[in-house]
């Protein structure tokens, strides 16, 4: 006689499954200047002046990997963001289909999301592309939420990113479903939902007072000669004239510790500012180092929520 047995429970850190992907998957749609934008090639001069002066509606993008095969009755979602200043990037950067393919391998869904880019050269401008992009991602999150054939468990939602990416994630996780949702902005998935933890790949904060509106767990990385954004504090880019003073990964755990909310953060020597790619746009040995680091850190919090 057959019994079906219970399946075995998942660490969520040992690669279990094929992965599944669902492309062009179309979550949202926004006014905005582009939604995607070449990284490796030059962008073109004249689209970054034509394209600046209107806004229109465009369709937002993701791609959706999957554990193929997973029987799990619910499932960690893990929401990846690209960076790129608010100007340039993509769903399909290296770095993030290959975090995302990681993770789907581990039981996690995983997804990779296009949002508005670009801005105007002023400093109103540059902040309302940041919005635009916490607000992309807080858009992704309720149609992720909303699909039942993901299966995905409300309570294990864990965002990542690089750079830009990054500050979008601790935007989302800090102001928006924190315990005082930034002004202004409406939480679509209610004030009881928030982000189990962050991974802040080179990311920065504007103010480090918002750190006092939520305990979520973070995990960065960043080189301390980043030449992009701050390790401590800045200006990104060094652009005085287009942006305030922000507070990069040093500052933010550092305060985020004196708050008492853990935060771990991998100190670098490299002077660059995408660790996870070499030169020739390869993964590099960091890509793994922080793959693994974040397979460690979220799969801790899983195993803490004994789920």
């Amino acid at each position: 006689m057959h019994v079906d047995l219970p399946a075995r429970p998942l660490s969520y850190r040992t690669p279990s499954f094929g992965v599944e992907v669902l492309a062009d998957v179309v979550y949202g749609r926004a006014d905005g200047y582009w939604s995607e934008a070449p990284e490796r090639r030059p962008f073109p001069v004249g689209m970054m002046v034509w394209e600046g002066m209107k806004r229109r509606p465009l369709d937002l993008k993701m791609d959706i990997y999957q554990p193929a095969g997973d029987p799990s009755a619910t499932r960690p979602l893990l929401l990846m963001m690209h960076g790129g200043a608010y100007w340039i990037g993509n769903k399909g950067e290296k770095g993030q289909v290959a975090w995302c393919r990681h993770f789907a391998s581990l039981g996690y869904v995983a997804a990779s999301i296009d949002y508005r880019l670009g801005f105007r050269p002023h400093k109103a401008a540059i902040v309302k592309a940041e919005w635009d992009a916490v607000e992309d991602a807080d858009c992704a999150l309720v149609y992720l939420l909303g699909r039942e054939d993901l299966r995905i468990d409300p309570e294990r939602v864990f965002v990542a990113g690089t750079s830009a990416g990054a500050t979008t994630a601790l935007h989302l996780a800090y102001e928006v479903y924190g315990d005082v949702p930034s002004e202004g902005f409406q939480t679509r998935l209610g004030p009881d939902f928030r982000i189990r933890a962050v991974g802040d790949l080179w990311g920065y904060v504007r103010d480090l007072s918002v750190l006092e509106h939520a305990r979520v767990p973070i995990l960065a990385f960043q080189s301390e000669q980043d030449p992009v954004v701050p390790f401590d504090r800045g200006y990104p880019l060094k652009a005085r004239l287009f942006t305030d003073e922000v507070f990069g990964t040093q500052a933010t755990c550092q305060r985020a510790e004196a708050l008492g909310i853990p935060c771990v953060l991998h100190v670098c020597k490299e002077k660059r500012h995408r660790l996870h790619l070499n030169d020739d746009w390869t993964l590099s040995l960091r890509y793994q180092e922080i793959r693994d680091a974040l397979t460690d850190f979220f799969g801790t919090i899983l195993a803490s929520g004994g789920r």
